[in-house]
């Protein structure tokens, strides 16, 4: 899979704070943001399933 480059801005003291705890596993930026964005959608879907159910269940769309 292809991947795209995307700038971000971050608080330098957050950044710094991941960098020392991320560095013990050797997790990257990227690969941790990638991580947290597929559960965010995974959430999402969920939640939007639920939803739909709900609707199904009041008789609405």
């Amino acid at each position: 899979m292809a991947k795209k480059k995307f700038n971000i801005t971050l608080d330098p003291e957050v950044l710094d704070e991941f960098c020392n705890c991320s560095s013990k596993y050797g997790t990257s930026i990227s690969s941790w943001i990638e991580v947290k964005m597929k559960e965010f959608i995974e959430e999402e879907k969920e939640l939007e399933e639920i939803r739909k159910q709900i609707r199904a269940k009041k008789g609405t769309k």
